[in-house]
């Protein structure tokens, strides 16, 4: 056990805590202990399987296994629903021939898993440890036979230009925080989809503005066609950042450059939307450099967003979902199968 930084008497009052007659004090020492941050917890908790994150990929794979009998443990740092939260109106999946709503279809979703809890923990490792994988969250070890990674992607962050530190809250790159808001001034940064489907959503009920680095959107014919017949949407091509300033009137100055010299807009919020990557920082060497292998022996699976690049659809996403709870059946059932024939 690390002592880290204690001092020569408390390593000692450690020692003479722990002794048997001193049961009082060491339930006063644990407690220290762990506002020093010593230990993340005092107890492990063992599961078949984990589901990192509850997007449509992680949720499908929970609805999957269900069917099985088997009751995996998801963790989710947030609100259930992943990307779909942000989602306008989803267009492309089966059985909505008019569409829906990114949030009223995540809540079909999580209708649908109301049966079970999720965890509702980060999760800031994922390791892999004698034979089990291992997650720790804030509040508690756990382990398992099996992972499922479905943490989905995080946004690449706007750079380039200086930023008051007074309006840096005002930077978002999904609309969880503001999506309520109205009459705002809203600024979205980015050229595909994404940028151009957030603007939108926003534009219900506020006024905004499209700034995109180049001369040509990326997004879908049908969105940019959108964004052009809105009233409330502006946009902005080849215009760059350069400053954001907080204004007296409590909003921000936003100074950008252009082939027309220097402009400047007013604004409440930054939306960042130039793009995402995966989000896989909690995961070790430990399993990184054993993905193949445990992909191989059906232990670990990457379902979603996280491994899909730019086919980011809730419908590939719940398919991901759907065979990798299959295919974890199947591993179990064929390791019972070997087990039971191996003592016969």
């Amino acid at each position: 056990m690390k002592f880290f930084s204690l001092s020569m008497e408390q390593r000692h009052t450690m020692k003479l805590f722990t002794k048997p007659h001193c049961s009082i004090f060491h339930t006063v020492l644990r407690r220290q202990c762990w506002q020093m941050k010593l230990f993340r917890s005092w107890s492990v908790k063992v599961d078949d399987v984990f589901i990192i994150g509850a997007g449509p990929a992680g949720m499908a794979t929970a609805i999957q296994l269900m069917r099985y009998g088997i009751n995996p443990r998801v963790f989710e740092k947030s609100r259930p629903g992943g990307l779909l939260l942000n989602a306008n109106w989803v267009e492309n999946y089966p059985g909505f021939p008019h569409g829906i709503s990114g949030t009223d279809l995540a809540d079909i979703f999580v209708e649908q898993i109301k049966t079970f809890t999720i965890t509702q923990e980060p999760v800031i490792e994922l390791s892999w440890k004698d034979g089990l994988f291992n997650i720790v969250t804030p509040i508690m070890n756990y382990q398992a036979k099996f992972a499922v990674i479905a943490s989905g992607t995080k946004p690449k962050l706007l750079t380039g230009f200086s930023v008051s530190d007074k309006v840096k809250n005002n930077i978002v790159y999904d609309l969880e925080k503001i999506k309520d808001q109205s009459r705002k001034k809203m600024i979205v940064v980015g050229s595909g989809d994404i940028a151009f489907d957030y603007a939108l959503n926003l534009a219900n009920e506020n006024s905004v503005i499209i700034l995109n680095h180049s001369d040509q959107p990326k997004c879908l014919k049908r969105l940019q066609k959108q964004a052009e017949e809105h009233q409330n949407i502006t946009y902005f091509p080849q215009t760059r950042i350069e400053t954001v300033e907080k204004s007296f009137e409590g909003d921000m100055i936003v100074e950008c450059s252009s082939p027309f010299g220097l402009k400047q807009f007013r604004s409440d919020y930054i939306v960042g939307a130039i793009g995402r990557d995966p989000q896989i920082d909690y995961i070790l060497s430990s399993v990184m450099t054993h993905t193949a292998e445990f992909e191989k022996k059906g232990i670990l699976h990457f379902v979603g967003d996280v491994k899909n690049g730019l086919f980011r659809q809730a419908a590939i996403a719940v398919g991901d979902g759907i065979r990798a709870g299959m295919l974890i059946h199947q591993t179990i059932e064929e390791n019972e199968h070997e087990s039971r024939r191996i003592h016969k």
